[in-house]
């Protein structure tokens, strides 16, 4: 599984006890890739990507925790109606941000422009540096490793929660479909260290027009939240830090993934000796 013990033990051992499954927990993935390039990543490897290059340098001119990353994955798509309401919401919210626009839906399918009034939107962001608006892909990984970064609207994938954590970054939690909404209740219930926007009906090809959109008061109201200095917000800064450590500490030499990928890998050569043996005596 791509999870760590330290993030979910209960369910670990609800695999491997109530259920009865053999259980090897490797995760987090990408916290493994990470750590493998991590000297070889960095502003200078994108030489041929511009907007990646003016995206980390302006992170770099931004105060330690002062940024909102705000990103839906790769396969959401958002109503132009919807996006507009995000784009009201985070300006009203007055907190700086970083906004991967993702692919949006209209009535004649996938749609250039997210929203009408797009433009002056962009340029207002532009000219009081609160925002940067991101049309392509975007490097998440270092995004959210970025010491400027302080909170994450997120659709509530687990590879993008895995990232999350372990960037130490508190979410805004915004489930689309499947098992997202699952994912919210561990963020925002069980782990503590998220708030829900309050997204409450999956969207599917189907169904995208009866979901309801969610208004820029609420999603201003939540990166306030978020971002702010209330006690319970300080609570889930706080927590998905140690729960970053955690997630270092598991891959690190004997920590808990380490261990765990070790005895994955012992399994499947002594299968692959067994199965030889068999062989030779057949």
């Amino acid at each position: 599984m791509n999870t760590f013990f330290e993030l979910e033990p209960d369910y670990v051992e609800f695999y491997k006890q109530a259920l009865g499954f053999r259980t090897w927990v490797v995760g987090p993935v990408s916290f493994w890739v990470n750590k493998s390039v991590s000297e070889e990543i960095g502003v200078e490897n994108y030489e041929n990507e511009e907007n990646t290059v003016e995206l980390m340098e302006w992170l770099n001119s931004k105060e330690l925790n002062s940024v909102l990353y705000v990103c839906f994955g790769s396969s959401t798509k958002f109503w132009s109606a919807q996006l507009a309401e995000i784009a009201g919401g985070l300006e009203d919210s007055g907190h700086q941000f970083v906004w991967v626009v993702g692919k949006v839906i209209d009535s004649g399918g996938d749609h250039g422009q997210p929203f009408d009034g797009i433009e002056e939107f962009e340029e207002r962001m532009k000219q009081s540096k609160r925002g940067l608006i991101v049309r392509t892909w975007a490097p998440q990984q270092q995004i959210l490793n970025h010491p400027a970064v302080g909170g994450f609207i997120t659709h509530c994938g687990w590879n993008s929660i895995l990232e999350g954590v372990c960037g130490g970054r508190p979410m805004v939690a915004w489930p689309s479909s499947a098992e997202q909404f699952f994912n919210e209740k561990l963020i925002t219930e069980v782990l503590k260290i998220g708030v829900s926007v309050g997204a409450k009906k999956a969207r599917g090809l189907m169904n995208l027009e009866a979901v309801a959109i969610v208004g820029r008061d609420e999603i201003a109201k939540a990166v306030s939240f978020l971002m702010g200095d209330e006690e319970e917000a300080v609570g889930m800064r706080n927590r998905v830090r140690e729960m970053a450590v955690a997630a270092e500490r598991a891959t690190n030499s004997g920590g808990s993934s380490h261990t765990s990928l070790l005895s994955l890998i012992h399994e499947l050569k002594m299968m692959k000796l067994k199965r030889q043996a068999n062989e030779l005596h057949a």
